[in-house]
């Protein structure tokens, strides 16, 4: 999928014998005026904590850097290892500030009934299910020949939110890579036969995750999103998924409600409190690290340049991370 946007793929993998142990995938992109960047997502994998795994895979991503030409490399980890936490260090990666995907999400359970997982959201999303289900919200699952109709939604929603959207061909490389085997599937909210909302969801292992959700602004006071949303966990459920993840969550807040209980009206923002209201776990997961694989430019990066780096010459490179 990410080949069609211009990322090629390196991995590293360990082996005991025939069995693979350990791993991670690079992502590698050319960028202009900077060279090959490198992306490692959630990574390294390993089947166990410690025996020196963590450090046998750093190892081959830095030969992979050293071949592939790469002059910047983000890597972030899948969860708290303080093993590789310490191997990162010592090799040179230092936990940066670039938000290149969610650090925190809010999780559904969804083994218990439908009913108890109703009982767990705010008061006022259940309202709102019920309200939308009431004025006639129906969902229905989409088809391939709904991504122009789901891409028109997005377009409207980047222009309400002021954010860049891929490009009109991506969805259909998602759909070709991962309908074949079952594990994309599009959620489509109506209101008197017109498409008010949308929701394209991925499943993998044992959890669904929310991609992209998109609205086109109309007929908000008829709830909408609260059904598309429904309908998307209770389809995660029904077909035997442990979890739905909501994809995201301001950091601030989900730090605040682990800390306090309580977010502050400073913190509060529409669409956390929006994913809140159905009564998912707050996970924080682990921030990203960075690495310049040139000694010289790395201890220039990490002891004197680096925010005048990130500023200047780096925009570019966040960019085509964040947005590909």
């Amino acid at each position: 999928m990410k080949a069609s946007l211009g990322w090629k793929v390196k991995r590293a993998l360990v082996h005991e014998g025939e069995k693979l142990v350990a791993g991670a995938q690079m992502l590698i992109r050319p960028v202009s005026f900077v060279g090959a960047i490198g992306y490692v997502p959630k990574g390294p994998v390993l089947s166990q904590n410690g025996h020196g795994l963590s450090g046998l895979v750093l190892d081959e991503l830095h030969n992979l850097a050293k071949a592939n030409r790469i002059r910047y490399v983000v890597l972030q980890p899948p969860g708290a290892d303080q093993d590789l936490d310490r191997r990162l260090f010592d090799r040179g990666y230092r936990p940066c500030s670039l938000k290149v995907a969610p650090v925190a999400t809010t999780m559904i359970d969804l083994s218990p009934d439908s009913d108890s997982i109703l009982a767990r959201m705010k008061s006022r999303t259940r309202y709102n299910i019920r309200l939308g289900q009431r004025k006639g919200i129906t969902v229905r699952h989409g088809t391939e020949e709904d991504l122009q109709t789901y891409y028109d939604l997005l377009v409207a929603t980047s222009q309400r939110k002021n954010f860049t959207v891929y490009p009109g061909d991506y969805f259909s490389h998602i759909w070709s890579v991962f309908h074949p085997q079952k594990k994309v599937k599009l959620f489509i909210a109506e209101y008197e036969g017109e498409v008010v909302s949308a929701q394209l969801a991925i499943a993998f292992g044992n959890t669904v995750t929310n991609k992209l959700s998109v609205w086109s602004g109309k007929h908000g006071k008829h709830r909408p999103n609260e059904v598309l949303y429904w309908a998307a966990i209770e389809w995660a459920k029904s077909k035997g998924y442990r979890y739905y993840d909501l994809e995201g969550i301001e950091l601030k807040i989900a730090q605040a409600l682990r800390e306090n209980g309580r977010v502050p009206d400073s913190l509060k923002g529409p669409v956390t409190d929006f994913k809140l209201g159905f009564g998912g776990d707050i996970v924080i997961l682990p921030g990203s690290n960075d690495y310049i694989p040139n000694p010289l430019f790395r201890s220039i990066y990490n002891g004197f340049g680096k925010k005048f780096i990130q500023s200047r010459f780096f925009s570019k490179v966040i960019k085509q991370i964040r947005t590909n």
